[in-house]
């Protein structure tokens, strides 16, 4: 009988209030969705911040002020040195790699255009034209180039929110509880808690497998005598960030670099790049990624397109650890899966222990 007379009950205007508030909220939102990715970008840097601060804190018995205190103070020291010997090096580099990258894509162009059949497929493609993209290419990194003090301002708010919230992540954890229906608090405070780990977990993974790609990438184009390894090297690191996708995306400019000088040497690029992911896809990713964070290719890729059409092009580079939020957003909500035994915390091996 009580279900019966709650089915028959009639929406009151409070109810039809709370409907509309939700609509707003979620076009708010939605006009907002680039502030909101900026402040999930915020969450991954304090993440990422307590995943190392944390088990410092444990294992030397030190306050975990401390302990962030001196992470942050030398990841600051670690960059600036960084900076001071690599950066002049790296940005030589890049001008001849963009040069060298343009040649590689005109040479490209000019053997696609040679052939018949490359001329049909340009038609295909509804009349594009490569032969014509390094003079677009140009204009367009101006325009890059032109954003790069507002890039350097929201960048400077997204690494402070990231510090302010690893230093008091309860009392934000508060203030967004705070605004939740108390029936709602414990569901909410799992969902938070279990995104918290995931996104710890794929993290650490995440950056294991960057520095690994990184160093190999680089070893790899030094020996096949391709300038500017290094720099080539730390953007295949960086591009790592991006599953499956970042990959590619880090391949292609050595490859045409690469084809600047020799078509033999773009193979011989390319297949050094495939041993590398091969390597890494074999023995470093099992060997450091939880089977939780494991995204199946599929997904990854879908995700990776979902994401770029929401959010343009940060959503490359944040689609995993977002699709991870959702698949816990559907199993906290949705499918009330229960929260996995803490042990699951446990590094995999001693390698990774100081993670």
């Amino acid at each position: 009988m009580p279900s019966t007379i709650h089915a028959d009950r009639k929406p009151t205007g409070l109810d039809i209030g709370r409907i509309g508030l939700l609509g707003v909220g979620a076009l708010l939102l939605w006009q907002l969705r680039g502030i909101a990715l900026l402040g999930f970008t915020s969450v991954l840097i304090a993440v990422t911040l307590r995943a190392i601060s944390d088990p410092l804190a444990r294992r030397t018995k030190t306050p975990s002020w401390l302990a962030l205190t001196a992470v942050i103070f030398v990841t600051i020291l670690f960059l600036a040195g960084a900076l001071a010997m690599f950066g002049w090096r790296v940005a030589d580099q890049y001008d001849e790699i963009l040069a060298k990258a343009l040649r590689g894509w005109a040479d490209v162009a000019a053997l696609v255009n040679s052939h018949t059949i490359g001329r049909n497929i340009l038609h295909w493609m509804q009349g594009a034209r490569i032969d014509g993209s390094s003079a677009i290419l140009s204009p367009a990194l101006g325009s890059v180039l032109g954003s790069v003090g507002q890039g350097v301002a929201y960048t400077a708010i997204v690494i402070a929110s990231g510090i302010f919230l690893a230093i008091d992540p309860q009392r934000h954890l508060h203030g967004v509880l705070l605004v939740v229906p108390a029936a709602s608090k414990p569901t909410v405070e799992t969902y938070l808690s279990r995104s918290a780990e995931i996104l710890h977990k794929w993290l650490v993974s995440r950056l294991i497998v960057m520095i690994a790609i990184g160093v190999l990438s680089s070893l790899g184009l030094w020996a096949l005598g391709i300038q500017g390894a290094f720099t080539l090297g730390l953007i295949g690191g960086l591009l790592t960030f991006i599953p499956l996708v970042g990959a590619l995306m880090a391949a292609v400019p050595a490859i045409l670099v690469a084809f600047a000088q020799s078509p033999l040497l773009a193979i011989y690029v390319g297949l050094m790049y495939w041993a590398v992911h091969f390597v890494e896809g074999t023995f470093i990713t099992p060997y450091v990624q939880d089977a939780e964070v494991d995204l199946p290719p599929v997904l990854t890729m879908y995700s990776t397109v979902i994401f770029a059409a929401l959010f343009g092009a940060s959503g490359i580079f944040l689609a995993s650890p977002l699709a991870l939020l959702v698949i816990v957003a559907v199993q906290v909500f949705y499918l009330k899966t229960p929260p996995a035994p803490s042990a699951s915390l446990k590094p995999k091996s001693e390698a990774v222990r100081w993670l």
